[in-house]
């Protein structure tokens, strides 16, 4: 299938002209989709048949200090090159807004921005390595350093792809021959018209690229040129423009060979070809030398890369999806190559690929046992036969992607479409996505973290040889090298290197399940791990001391911002680095902490501390803590400066007292959790006169007042007789309402069980309710009913017995259920319902009501 060119716009036709005519100079273009088999066949036959002397892709010219890795026998795709450079940007020293004439409170601060520029055996960019390689060819790259990019760049995300085919996907041109060809997106479109030409089509490279380039142009059309100077690649098509001619202009004999992506093809030519060939001018080529100075501000790193990563299904917004099948897809056509003497066509290469695939899905989906019933031989069969017959109605050469989903969509799946299971098209994907993980050659030049965490990891025994997650189960109190395994977990996920998660085990942050005796994690070597050991490589060569280092400036950081809650974040990091095992840190925070528990301000943020110091004690034979007199001691000095700051609970205003209350039974929680080896009940009982002695001063904080009559009594430092005295006063005529409501919620916010074991505080609220007003009791009502959401259903159930017994009413007086009507009630309900919609009509809010 060969695209027209009959009506094709001016502009365009012009364009292909000056294509040939820079073929009779020596300048050969191949505009290709990144990762594509036809476009690397399709370049495979143009390399041979013109022999170049230079090969020219698009990729930053930085890329030339690794060439020698890149082709290197023992590197094998997939594989990528993380590009990272550093940009100074400004931050604010304080948290305050900053106005323009502010400069002099700005202070420089580094960012580090990544990209991948990721290689498989199919890339046509792969491939003219590998041939250039073959045929003695330079091979140079001809795009801006990243470091140029970034500054062009509008969209600077973190973790970028260089091969960024966004316009394509976006391209108006697209959509439309989308819908004409009833394509469901671009990838099929695609496929539907280069992919599954026929293998004899594709090898004449002339026609093949004179498509592809028509395609690309007609989507570029799309887009002004000051769009694409915002976004950066007008600049960076200059930037090629000047590193071709410069090839040209020192040698005319060249024969060039230029690998771009499709979208740029246009701009080059026509920049290349007005008429005649145009060489850069003196100007230029002094623009070009400093830009490619620039170069030296690039850090690049060859890394395993995945074809999971590579696939476009899993957020890769550039070249082709599935990796895995177009691998098979090349591999046919190499095939089909190697065999050209025998009788065989492109048609039959690509059934056979079908009739592959589908066997290997089908033995996939047996594995599961939801699965196992609709893989048998027969729809196995018609799934082969319906993939063919589809690609034949399309006019393929063969199936192709798309006529392989759709057979296995009509012939796998029993059911509704819209009931099909995630988990099988999850299965279909990771089959046609696949996990092959490449491989670099042994001692290239890669930071000494990359290797010293790898090299920990394999002595752990974790497996490394792919990207598929694994489970493992770590003894954490038995097995000495287990505990080492989980220390340097847990440093991997601090520092956010993206190797592990933990699933199940001991939280010593949060206080949970601390009774576990084992940590199931899972975990899987990946290229972000690699690019994100990088990037902190740039902070040391041991992950322990760039954790220091990270939880210091946080320190300085917190203390700068937040003095008065040091003590906080000074456990916390306590407890990060036992769990990371970093010793001598954990000791120098521990003799530190004395200090800041003691310029503790804040009770809430002081008994956080002590809560956790507790899971600390807890956790002491996994953590391996030695210092236990030391936490001790530690846990006694939180409570004295927690009883030091009781005074805290005076604060009157309702919402002070909400949050107050659920500190001081936190408080009350953390002396019920302190060790054995301390002084408990002194402790207590230091507490309890500290709140007695606050009495006095808490006229205005009923429900204070209330909680901590309530937990005196559950704890026995109140007698029964105390506690009903305490009740019969704050219930009394003299006190306020809201002041009495708020000292009944302290109390049921704490024991709800006395409004039934205590006959004198239901009593004396019984008593409260007959001297209220209507309007009183609305008002209050909304409290009223808060308190008594403190009750469990039985507890409700115990009270309404005991009120009922009181007032003398029987079961049947209890049920509110209407069973009876009459006709009167009837009609005048209707017309009430009839009233009430005209109003919502009336209103405008029928559609409010709906949602």
């Amino acid at each position: 299938m060969t695209i027209s060119h009959s009506l094709l716009p001016e502009r365009l036709s012009k364009a292909l002209q000056s294509l040939k005519a820079l073929q009779l100079q020596h300048i050969y273009f191949a505009p290709v989709r990144h990762h594509s088999p036809a476009c690397s066949y399709a370049l495979k036959h143009l390399i041979e048949e013109v022999q170049p002397t230079h090969i020219l892709i698009e990729a930053p010219s930085s890329f030339a200090t690794i060439i020698d890795q890149l082709l290197h026998c023992d590197t094998k795709p997939p594989i990528a090159v993380l590009c990272q450079t550093e940009i100074s940007s400004f931050q604010p020293t304080t948290l305050l807004d900053i106005t323009e004439d502010d400069t002099d409170d700005l202070t420089p601060e580094s960012i580090t921005y990544s990209a991948f520029y990721p290689f498989c055996h199919y890339s046509p960019e792969w491939l003219a390595m590998q041939m250039a390689k073959k045929q003695q060819a330079i091979i140079q790259f001809i795009d801006l350093p990243w470091s140029l990019q970034t500054d062009l760049s509008i969209d600077l995300e973190q973790d970028r792809s260089l091969l960024s085919e966004t316009y394509l996907k976006h391209s108006q041109y697209i959509q439309c021959l989308m819908q004409k060809l009833h394509c469901r997106d671009h990838d099929e479109v695609w496929e539907h018209l280069f992919e599954l030409k026929d293998y004899e089509e594709i090898a004449d490279w002339q026609t093949f690229f004179a498509d592809t380039f028509i395609w690309c142009a007609m989507s570029r059309l799309d887009y002004s040129q000051e769009s694409l100077a915002a976004e950066g690649s007008a600049q960076r098509e200059q930037y090629m423009l000047s590193a071709i001619g410069e090839i040209k202009k020192s040698n005319p004999k060249a024969k060039i060979v230029v690998v771009t992506g499709g979208f740029h093809t246009l701009a080059l030519v026509e920049g290349l070809w007005k008429n005649r060939l145009i060489l850069p001018k003196k100007a230029d080529m002094t623009q070009f030398n400093r830009q490619q100075k620039n170069g030296d501000k690039d850090q690049t790193w060859l890394i395993r890369y995945s074809f999971d990563r590579l696939d476009a299904l899993n957020g890769y917004a550039s070249g082709m999806p599935s990796p895995a099948y177009y691998q098979t897809t090349w591999q046919s056509m190499l095939d089909y190559d190697k065999s050209a003497n025998e009788e065989q066509t492109g048609r039959e290469n690509r059934q056979r690929q079908t009739l592959t695939l589908l066997s290997e899905i089908a033995d996939k989906l047996r594995q599961q046992s939801n699965y196992n019933n609709l893989t048998g031989f027969v729809p196995l069969k018609s799934a082969i036969e319906q993939a063919i017959l589809l690609a034949d109605l399309r006019g393929h050469n063969g199936p192709g992607r798309y006529d392989l989903l759709d057979a296995i969509q009509s012939c796998f799946i029993k059911e509704s479409i819209d009931n099909a299971r995630s988990e099988f098209w999850l299965t279909i994907r990771d089959c046609l996505s696949g996990n092959l993980l490449g491989e670099v050659p042994i001692g290239i030049a890669q930071p000494p973290l990359v290797n010293d965490v790898y090299l920990t990891l394999k002595k752990y025994r974790f497996k490394l040889d792919d990207t598929n997650q694994k489970l493992t189960h770590i003894d954490i109190y038995r097995k000495p090298d287990h505990r080492q395994r989980s220390r340097f977990l847990h440093l991997m996920t601090f520092l956010k290197v993206g190797f592990a998660s933990r699933v199940d085990g001991p939280d010593y942050i949060h206080g949970q399940r601390l009774n576990v005796m084992f940590e199931d994690w899972r975990y899987a070597w990946t290229p972000m791990v690699e690019a994100r050991l990088i990037e902190l490589s740039q902070q040391g060569t041991k992950l322990e001391h760039i954790a220091i280092s990270k939880m210091q400036m946080d320190a300085k950081q917190f203390i700068e911002n937040n003095m008065e809650s040091a003590s906080f974040l000074a456990v916390e990091q306590l407890t990060q680095a036992a769990l990371m095992g970093l010793d001598d840190y954990f000791n120098h925070i521990l003799d530190n902490l004395a200090d800041f528990i003691l310029s503790e301000g804040e009770l809430d943020s002081l008994i956080h501390c002590g809560h956790r110091m507790v899971y600390l004690w807890q956790g002491q034979t996994f953590l391996q803590l030695k210092a236990t007199s030391t936490l001790l001691t530690l846990l006694n000095k939180i409570v004295q400066q927690g009883f030091f700051l009781l005074n805290k609970l005076k604060q009157p205003e309702i919402e002070h007292q909400q949050q107050n209350l659920q500190i001081l039974l936190s408080f009350r929680d953390l002396l019920n959790y302190l060790p054995d080896q301390l002084d408990i009940k002194q402790l207590k009982q230091d507490f309890y006169q500290n709140l007695h002695r606050l009495q006095s001063e808490l006229n205005e904080v009923s429900l204070i007042r209330g909680a901590i009559d309530s937990i005196s009594y559950l704890d026995s430092y109140f007698s029964q007789q105390q506690l009903e005295e305490n009740i019969n006063i704050n219930f009394s005529l003299t006190a306020q309402n809201e002041q009495t409501i708020n000292y009944f919620i302290g109390i049921m916010s704490c024991a709800p069980e006395l409004v039934i074991h205590s006959s004198i505080l239901l009593d004396s609220l019984d008593k409260l309710l007959i001297d209220w007003s209507a309007e009183q009791f609305i008002k209050i009502l909304p409290d009223l009913r808060l308190a008594f959401s403190q009750l469990n259903p039985n507890q409700n159930a115990s009270l309404a017995e005991k009120i009922a017994k009181k007032y003398h009413i029987t079961d049947a007086d209890l049920h509110l259920q209407q069973y009876q009507f009459s006709e009167t009630q009837l009609q005048k309900a209707l017309s009430l319902e009839l009233s009430i919609s005209e109003h919502i009509k009336q209103q405008q809010l029928t559609d409010w009501f709906k949602h």
